[in-house]
């Protein structure tokens, strides 16, 4: 009898054990901590496009990059470890990447010294990336918190054709640096890293908000690399809030993107799953664009294109929207900023934003409507954005523009 006991003792000891394994196994899952969508870009100038120096060279091709890629970015929420996703999505042929490293960041692209890390994929140093493809890293035991800055380093076989555009300031020096804290002989050149993703392994998983936009929402025109767009300052405002404890931003935003078309990336309607719908924890998309798809349209610096309607783009939105609402994920609709002055403006565009934007604020299909037009325009031109949060190329706000945008969010529109 004593010998049934202790046999149902022990089982039922091995039952709380598996139990409590189980439990634990629960808590500890991989989130996404860091986003930058993947793009290739296939916008071509017009002959006769006048546009200023420094950004006609963002548009021009350079030659291949090659010897080592170093990108750094912060993570948006903290974990025990982390894992690190390399993008040949957009690639025509396949990448061969010799080696990787990650690491905390220093002062700006130095790696904080004994904190790099190896990168392995199957655990193996080097790896092939076929087209179409992301390749995700084993996990690597490298505490981070909310707001660690790491950097990443890759070393490709091959010369890589990076285009300037992309609004990432990345790091480049000769042959494999990848074991380097500190990279030599290197220069700053911008583009859109091959470094899409980071993952982090927590116990406490966040809801996720998407930023999905372009160029505005991707914070160009501010220091790059400096992560100061919208989105980044609404995560300030939460932070500083009861609200953001439980709640992170990641931004999907991509320059020159728009919602019907491809060129710059996948449009919208074509990447919603992959940048937003498919992350783990979502539950709000702020949809944020419009803008290329009414400036690109008909005639301007980017060629003869088709022209293009308000209705055009509402079907669009209106698409997002029942896509995202059958994953049970809210949609909130910023309302189209000012653009007179622009190099791609014109009347009739105006008016195709002006009806977007009726469509925005008054028809109840977005779950919420954040006024990103009001909070930006001139009061007394309001097809102008005001003058001091206009970075000086009338479409692209600076700096206190960016804030004001984060400021116009209701925080409550995100429960």
């Amino acid at each position: 009898m004593g010998g049934f006991k202790t046999k149902h003792a022990f089982a039922l000891s091995l039952f709380a054990l598996s139990l409590a394994s189980t439990a634990s196994a629960k808590q500890a899952q991989w989130v996404d901590a860091f986003q930058s969508s993947p793009a290739d870009y296939n916008l071509e100038l017009s002959a006769d496009a006048e546009m200023p120096e420094p950004a006609k060279s963002f548009l021009t091709e350079r030659p291949p990059v090659s010897g080592t890629l170093r990108v750094r970015f912060a993570v948006v929420t903290g974990g025990d470890q982390v894992r690190i996703r390399i993008s040949n999505e957009e690639g025509a042929t396949p990448l061969s990447l010799k080696a990787a490293t990650v690491g905390r960041a220093g002062e700006g692209f130095d790696m904080v010294k004994g904190s790099m890390h190896p990168l392995t994929f199957g655990g193996r140093r080097d790896a092939m990336i076929p087209v179409g493809a992301p390749l995700l890293s084993d996990p690597v035991d490298l505490p981070v918190s909310k707001g660690t800055a790491l950097v990443v380093s890759t070393t490709l076989a091959q010369p890589l054709q990076l285009k300037p555009l992309g609004a990432t300031m990345m790091s480049v020096a000769p042959g494999d640096q990848t074991g380097n804290e500190r990279l030599e002989n290197s220069q700053s050149i911008p583009g859109r890293p091959i470094v899409s993703g980071a993952l982090v392994r927590t116990n406490h998983s966040p809801r996720v908000v998407v930023a999905l936009g372009d160029s505005i929402t991707d914070g160009d025109r501010v220091t790059l690399g400096a992560g100061r767009g919208w989105p980044e300052e609404l995560a300030r405002r939460l932070d500083s809030s009861n609200s953001g404890t439980a709640l992170v931003i990641l931004n999907a935003g991509l320059g020159g993107n728009r919602v019907l078309t491809a060129g710059a990336g996948k449009s919208a309607l074509s990447r919603l799953d992959r940048d937003a719908l498919n992350i783990k924890g979502v539950t709000h998309i702020i949809l944020f664009e419009g803008i290329n798809d009414i400036g690109m349209s008909g005639k301007s610096m980017y060629g003869d294109n088709p022209p293009l309607s308000h209705e055009d783009l509402i079907s669009g939105y209106r698409q997002i929207i029942a896509r995202a609402h059958v994953k049970g994920v809210k949609v909130v609709m910023g309302t189209i900023m000012p653009f007179a002055g622009a190099e791609y403006y014109s009347p009739e565009k105006e008016a195709t934003r002006q009806a977007a934007n009726q469509w925005i604020r008054s028809s109840n299909e977005p779950d919420a409507v954040i006024d990103f037009d009001a909070a930006t325009r001139d009061p007394k031109k309001p097809s102008y954005l005001r003058q001091d949060l206009d970075s000086g190329d009338h479409l692209h706000p600076n700096a206190a523009g960016y804030k004001a945008m984060a400021d116009a969010v209701a925080l409550q529109v995100l429960n």
